[in-house]
């Protein structure tokens, strides 16, 4: 696990007991836990790929905050939903039953400790639609104010210098991923071994099994046959660069909201 400098001073588990039951403004405090994968990502990018990202987008939010605002950031839950990689080496995923319990406890646990606003922030797509149900059952069951953020897919989705074919179809360890890779950590990228990824079936359907109203229950293995769905070969840092600015940017912005929101200002 990665712990950066920015991260380390809001990083709960560093906090004695009696510091954490002695923090102050705990109603408006922000509770985040940054949440990825352990899968494969082709043959040129690490298995913990999202999980970097995640952690790189949440380091680059905390620098935009102002030094006094309230928010402590829990140990990256590494192992998510990923069993749509199933059969490729290097994929740990747990059940979605497990994940969900997962969730759903440390939820429970930040309400424990008085805290009223927790934040999953979710780095790695397969674990979207779990989170999304999860964060309804936790504040029904304990009151806490629950939000989940997406980077990459409703949070900051990368647009910028990609192909239409490329923005529509790559959605796995294909330009955007790697091109972050190339800015925050190039030493963990293979990039002679980048593949273009990009069946060319594919932009010939007018539907493909993983869009629009047909929803396929497809595995990587149905589609990607390296592991990789999108063009890793036009990778360019500079544009991770931009990709990662931007939801660092929007992930701040957020953050601010989520103190403030408040129901009553819905009720009327």
């Amino acid at each position: 696990m990665l712990i950066f400098k920015k991260t380390q001073e809001r990083f709960l588990p560093f906090l004695t007991s009696r510091e954490v039951q002695a923090l102050p403004d705990k109603d408006q405090a922000v509770v985040v836990l940054p949440v990825a994968s352990i899968e494969q990502h082709g043959p040129h990018l690490p298995v913990f790929t999202d999980s970097i990202i995640v952690q790189e987008v949440l380091e680059r939010a905390l620098t935009r905050l102002p030094a006094d605002f309230p928010v402590w950031v829990l140990p990256l839950q590494s192992y998510g939903k990923s069993n749509e990689h199933a059969g490729f080496p290097g994929t740990f995923t747990l059940t979605s039953e497990t994940f969900i319990q997962v969730l759903k406890e440390i939820g429970a646990n930040v309400a424990r400790n008085g805290f009223k606003r927790f934040v999953f922030l979710n780095g790695h797509g397969g674990n979207t639609e779990i989170i999304d149900f999860v964060i309804r059952d936790i504040r029904e069951q304990t009151d806490l104010k629950v939000f989940a953020l997406h980077v990459f897919l409703r949070v900051a989705p990368p647009t910028a210098g990609l192909s239409e074919v490329e923005g529509t179809y790559g959605i796995h360890a294909g330009d955007v991923e790697t091109s972050v890779l190339l800015k925050c950590c190039p030493e963990y990228v293979r990039r002679e071994w980048a593949p273009n990824g990009l069946p060319s079936h594919l932009e010939k359907m007018k539907t493909p099994p993983f869009m629009g109203a047909l929803n396929y229950a497809w595995l990587t293995r149905d589609i990607a046959p390296l592991g990789v769905l999108g063009n890793a070969t036009t990778a360019d840092p500079d544009r991770g660069e931009q990709y990662l600015s931007e939801a660092a940017r929007e992930v701040a912005d957020l953050f601010i909201k989520i103190r403030e929101f408040e129901f009553e200002k819905w009720q009327g």
